[in-house]
Formats: structure tokens, sequence, C-alpha cells
């Protein structure tokens, strides 16, 4: 009877460690750098599952065993440490990393293509609005601007003091404030106190000339146009083949893979023109879109300590999150415990 025991247990452990170790190392996988071979990270979760199981059968023994044990209270302590390091911040966390990482994947990733291509479409469609948009200092550029515009037509026309017609020297004094607004080098015309509309449709000229240049940088680029419009059909078309392989379960890591790099770029994309959009009020989203060396949602949760230990901690997730841990206890504590039946002392 005691062999079948110890066949049955270690055989029951032998499929909840398995189950264990592999989501312990696709957390890891994810987690550690593009490079690492996968059989190193499998003999290192699994040296963490074995090192965690002595661990509770040391606190086992130290309780319930009848036998005598040299400094028992010494290995019930040294039970309880490598529970704690070995399991409690290196195996639970990572297994229940791994099985919500597998459930929202799929969702994530469709909704992070979604909410970049809503701020991409932004950017499409006031790099291409027939009204020019302008940041906050391009709107103060361009005000600055037209005032002085306006002043030069009304000196033109005799409609400003000193109430005289023509290229007169104050018309001078407002294409200097132009310049030193514009860096530009706009000339006043010789022609001194002529009333030639000419002179005035030249200086109206040039004013355009020099603002549309100055206002380039204070703009949308037609390369920022057509990069979000090229990036906005990539995503959706990696959303799409997303959705097939969630459906049929087949969502693989290189795929993903290319969703966090297309994603990357769809940031980069809004950040680069973070003036210009409209991000939604009440959401994370200004602060994640333009933050410095940001990472997308998408990768984000492929990552146990931004998962677990900071959004989870922190109480970013709801309630349902706790389905995940309790299934990453029940399975390694089932596996622990016919651990310690399996290498339990025939006197216990």
């Amino acid at each position: 009877m005691n062999k079948f025991r110890v066949i049955g247990c270690s055989l029951a452990f032998l499929i909840l460690a398995g189950i264990s170790c592999w989501a312990t190392e696709k957390s890891l996988h994810l987690l550690l750098p593009a490079g690492w071979p996968e059989v190193l990270v499998w003999g290192i979760t699994i040296a963490f599952f074995v090192v965690a199981s002595i661990g509770t059968k040391m606190i086992a023994d130290s309780l319930f065993s009848n036998d005598f044990i040299d400094n028992r209270k010494g290995k019930l302590w040294g039970g309880i440490l490598l529970v704690v390091f070995f399991w409690l911040i290196m195996s639970m966390p990572t297994n229940t990393h791994t099985f919500f990482y597998n459930d929202k994947i799929g969702s994530t990733i469709s909704e992070d293509i979604k909410t970049t291509n809503k701020y991409l479409q932004q950017v499409v469609d006031m790099g291409t609005s027939s009204t020019m948009v302008l940041d906050e200092e391009g709107k103060k550029m361009k005000d600055a601007v037209e005032e002085q515009r306006r002043h030069i037509v009304a000196q033109f026309n005799g409609d400003e003091a000193p109430f005289k017609r023509g290229n007169g020297k104050k018309i001078g004094e407002h294409l200097e404030i132009i310049n030193k607004t514009l860096n530009s080098s706009i000339q006043q015309d010789p022609r001194y106190n002529s009333q030639d509309p000419t002179i005035l449709n030249g200086y109206q000229v040039e004013i355009n000339k020099a603002l549309s240049h100055a206002l380039r940088t204070h703009t949308i680029s037609e390369q920022s146009v057509q990069a979000a419009r090229k990036q906005i059909k990539r995503l959706s078309a990696l959303n799409d083949s997303i959705q097939d392989h969630v459906a049929s379960a087949s969502l693989n890591e290189d795929e993903i893979r290319q969703c966090e790099k297309e994603l990357k770029d769809g940031y980069n994309i809004v950040s680069n023109n973070k003036t210009f959009v409209q991000f939604d009020k009440n959401s994370e989203d200004e602060q994640i879109y333009t933050k410095e060396n940001g990472e997308t949602r998408t990768k984000r949760i492929a990552s146990v300590i931004d998962v677990f230990f900071v959004d989870f901690l922190s109480g970013k997730y709801p309630g349902s999150f706790w389905y995940y841990v309790i299934l990453s206890i029940l399975v390694d504590i089932a596996a622990f415990i016919f651990f310690d039946i399996a290498f339990m002392n025939k006197n216990d």
C-alpha cells in the first residue's frame, strides 16, 4: 500500500508541478530579455519549484513528524524562508501572471490597437484639415503676425495715425516686428510714400511665405499624416489576424511580438504629435502615449513585475483578478501536498 501511495502521489506531484513550471517558465520567458535559451529558463523554473517543494516538506516535518529532528525550529524557519522566496515571490506570482496573460492578451491587443488607431486617425484628420491646425506656440505666433499685418494694411490705406496713405515709415516698423517673430528678412519696398497697390500685395505675399515657413514645425507634417495612415492600415490588418487566431486558440508569441512592434510605432507617431491629439478625459491615455521611453499596454501585460507587483498590488485590477491568484495557489499547494505525502517518513 505504501508503494502505491508513493507512486500515486509522485505522479500527481509531477503533473501539478509540470503545470506550475510551465506557467512560471512562460512568464519568465516573457520577462527576460530576448535571447535567453528556453531550456535555461526551464532549468531555473524546475530548480526553483523543487526547492520550494523541499521547503514545504521541511515545514511539514518540523510541525508534524513524530521522529526526533535535530534543530527542528531552525528547519522550520529555513523551510518558511525557502517557501517565501522560491514560491511566494517567484512561483505564485509568475503562475498567476501566465493564467491572466493567456486569458487577456487577445482582448488587450485588440483594445490597444483600437485606442491607438483612434489617436492616429486624429493625426490624419487634423493634418489634412482645410484649416491649418497649430500647437499653442504656433497659434501665438500666427496671431502676433496677423496683428502686425492688420496694422500694415491700415497704415497703407491711411486708416491709422498719422493717417497718411502709402508706404510710410510705420510700415517698416511693423515689418521689423514680423521679422523678429518669424526669424525672417522681409524688406520694406524702397518706394517710400508710394500708394502703388502692388507694394501692399508684395508685403502680403512675403508675409504669407515667411509665416508658412515658420509654422511648419508647429503643425502636423505631411510625413506624420502619411505615417499615421500607414500605421492604421497595418494595425487594422493585424487586429483582424489576431481576432482569427484568438477564436481558433492559435495566437502565438511571434505574432504578439509583431503587434508590440507595430503598436510601439503607432505610439511614437501619437507621441510626436501629442500637442494636436485630444486624449480621452479621465483616462491614463495621455500619460501612457506621451511618456518618454514608455511601453504599450500590450508590452506591459507581458511583464509579471508590472502586472502583479505594480498594477495588482496597487489595486488597478478588479476583484476578478483574485481568481487567477487563487488558481495559482491551489495548483501549487496541491503539488506540495502530494510531494510531502510521497516523501513522508514511514513512521509518520
